[in-house]
């Protein structure tokens, strides 16, 4: 059976959020919103007044922390209490993804209004749990994706350059997290995927340069928008489509682990998964060239290519290790793949991409001075 879940309305426009209300109002006419204090502060005064003017009434709640069960347990009860037939999350991704399972728990639809370009969580039908340490805890599908998807390029583009960074990183993984699971005849949904991913990858390769030097200007160049839609519709897109049969998606599992030591907490999601993607290369066998070549496009988005750069000191043979004991891999999905993957295998494939990321972030420094 393959499953697809998307969004009703996919809107990525300049200012949607100033005309915004007669498009909720056909969903609902009582919105419990959900935002960080700085997304309510910035798409406030847009917003708001759109809903004013079409009766649409509101409450309007502030989220701080981690995407946690007991945290969707509370916002959820907040939807029954005051009554509200629609949630509209506006943040990031930890708001979207709370907002996303709490109405689900309320039993009413979410419209989602990121602004930051930094994953596909405006769009998927998943909510990621974290523990209130900020450490992964496990994914929790959702039965719908948001109905409408509001994308106002005015606000993404004010948005520090970072995030879209960090999107790009997330967006660039999808492709090459799939492929390994293609081994023999993928199934229809996967081939979908690769499809759309590789759309999305080939974007970015002409595309991410130019779009995060415009990042963070308010300046929407062509090249900024289209990378919006490769990290929100086009990455998003890719995760909808599902089949039943369990993949591996190796970075993202990286990511998972590095989210246990403190010391990457202040990393963002995409810039873990990106160092994931240089160890799945080495895991993968890739030639030096094409690990070189990837960090080296990594390294001119100011992406981390280090365990350094993720924050991570001390001894890095001890924290490798406990890396990789701590990815956790489906070992069915696991056998299918065209790589070995194992413990001591990831230890030394973390280590080789961190000494790799430094050998390139020395090189650099010798040439530009």
């Amino acid at each position: 059976m393959i499953t697809l879940k998307a969004p009703k309305t996919y809107i990525r426009e300049k200012n949607i959020l100033d005309s915004a209300g007669p498009l909720i109002a056909e969903i609902g006419q009582n919105a419990l919103i959900i935002g960080g204090n700085t997304a309510l502060a910035l798409t406030g005064k847009h917003l708001l007044p759109s809903l004013d003017d079409v009766g649409v009434h509101y409450h309007v709640h502030t989220f701080e922390g981690e995407c946690t069960a007991a945290a969707i347990t509370r916002y959820a009860r907040l939807v029954r209490e005051t009554g509200a037939d629609c949630v509209i999350g506006i943040g990031g991704g930890r708001v979207l993804d709370l907002a996303k399972a709490a109405a689900e728990d309320g039993g009413v639809p979410v419209i989602s209004v990121p602004t930051i370009a930094a994953t596909c969580a405006a769009w998927s039908a998943l909510t990621i749990i974290y523990d209130e340490e900020g450490r992964y805890a496990f994914p929790r599908p959702l039965q719908e994706s948001p109905l409408l998807v509001l994308a106002d390029t005015a606000v993404l583009a004010s948005a520090p350059a970072r995030y879209l960074k960090a999107g790009i990183a997330d967006t660039i993984v999808k492709w090459h997290e799939a492929e390994p699971n293609a081994a023999g005849r993928p199934d229809l949904s996967l081939s979908i995927g690769l499809s759309v991913s590789r759309l999305a990858l080939d974007l970015l390769d002409e595309q991410a340069v130019e779009a995060s030097q415009a990042a963070g200007s308010g300046a929407i160049t062509p090249a900024f928008a289209e990378t919006v839609d490769a990290v929100i519709a086009l990455a998003g897109l890719a995760g909808s489509i599902t089949q039943g049969n369990p993949r591996v998606a190796l970075a993202h599992s990286i990511h998972n682990s590095l989210t246990f030591l403190p010391a990457t907490h202040g990393s963002l999601h995409g810039e873990k998964v990106i160092f994931g993607l240089i160890v799945q290369f080495v895991l993968a066998g890739k030639t030096l060239q094409e690990i070189n070549e990837l960090i080296s496009f990594l390294c001119e988005l100011t992406l981390p290519v280090t365990l350094e750069q993720l924050g991570i000191g001390g001894d890095i043979s001890v924290q490798a290790a406990k890396i990789a004991e701590s990815v956790d891999i489906d070992p069915e999905a696991r056998e299918r793949l065209a790589f070995e993957v194992s413990v001591p295998l990831l230890k030394e494939a973390i280590l080789a991409a961190d000494r790799y990321g430094r050998e390139i972030l020395a090189s650099r420094a010798v040439s530009i001075s």
